[in-house]
């Protein structure tokens, strides 16, 4: 098998913690625990794709995401932290004022663009530009895609499935679900790999934060073909083996109902937990609503916390007034 190499930045293997919910135990696989600056499932992504750039001998980044892109903010502290130049492209308009993750971009001295959902749509064209104008002033940039979703960032969350199958080993109940955020599909092609690779039994279940069911199965599905066929891995993968659940993002992808609100905020004061408006706080809120009071067929829950606390921070007087 051909593993590419990676920086080792991420504070990895992450552990797993179990909660009880209605009587139900739930495992929580704790990728908010990757690191402080970078927290999150981004950056064992980045690890791949920052030591490829590196050893193209680039010295600026360009990527992109929402104004609270938690992908856009690992990647301006990785930047600093290697003395590459950052820039990024952000979906939206400019706040009055700087919070959450736009703020950390801001601190890592990123070069922050804002643009238009109709600007977004040709983000690889202005990407390509924006490369072109660099190179004429002797730079080399590297374009990393949304989320780092792409061939060769999802081996972060094939290492992941690997990390899994050895902590489950230990684990009397093995879940039969695996439960995940779902924004650009990289982490849950990487696991859709990694589980065939490493032998885990476990149903993938995506609940998506933007788009539709369809197009996520289509995006994730290509990304693990393409990781397959680059790579050499011998593997088979089917659009059965996991499954990508909508309905749980209806408010707009960085918008969060009052319902979803509230039950974020008794997570946090009963569990210790805090999980984010846009990414984990609906994929748990969906899993619980889909599986517990849905009476759904489960045998076992395991949850990965994908990070994206600095978005709760954007929003946080929201989530006070949701305890009142």
């Amino acid at each position: 098998m051909k593993i590419p190499p990676k920086i080792e930045i991420a504070n990895i293997p992450t552990p797993i913690h179990a909660i009880f919910y209605e009587g139900f135990e739930i495992l929580i696989k704790r990728d908010d625990y990757t690191g402080i600056e970078w927290s999150g499932n981004k950056i064992r992504k980045l690890e791949y794709i920052i030591y490829d750039a590196l050893s193209k001998k680039a010295n600026v980044l360009i990527t992109c995401g929402g104004v609270q892109s938690n992908h856009a903010r690992a990647t301006a502290a990785i930047g600093a932290r290697f003395g590459l130049k950052t820039i990024l492209y952000l979906r939206g308009k400019e706040p009055k004022s700087y919070k959450g993750n736009l703020a950390l971009d801001k601190l890592f001295d990123a070069e922050i663009n804002f643009i238009s959902a109709e600007e977004y749509e040709n983000i690889h064209e202005i990407a390509e530009k924006k490369n072109n104008e660099l190179k004429k002033k002797g730079f080399k940039a590297v374009f990393i895609p949304e989320g780092a979703s792409s061939p060769l960032g999802i081996w972060g969350y094939i290492e992941c499935a690997k990390e899994l199958s050895a902590q489950l080993r230990n684990v009397k109940n093995k879940p039969n679900h695996i439960v995940t955020a779902v924004g650009s599909g990289g982490t849950l092609a990487g696991l859709l790999v990694g589980t065939k690779l490493f032998n885990l039994k476990s149903k993938l279940i995506g609940f998506n934060v933007l788009k539709t069911s369809d197009d996520f199965e289509k995006i994730v599905f290509n990304l693990a073909t393409q990781c397959i066929k680059k790579y050499k891995l011998n593997v088979k993968i089917s659009t059965k083996d996991f499954e990508i659940i909508d309905g749980y993002s209806t408010e707009g992808y960085e918008n969060i109902s009052q319902e979803k609100l509230e039950f974020l905020t008794f997570v946090s004061q009963d569990y210790g937990i805090i999980l984010d408006p846009t990414y984990t706080g609906k994929a748990f809120y969906g899993m619980i609503d889909h599986f517990i009071y849905h009476e759904n067929e489960f045998n076992g829950l395991l949850f990965i916390h994908t990070g994206g606390i600095f978005g709760v921070f954007d929003k946080i007087q929201k989530y006070l007034k949701a305890i009142e």
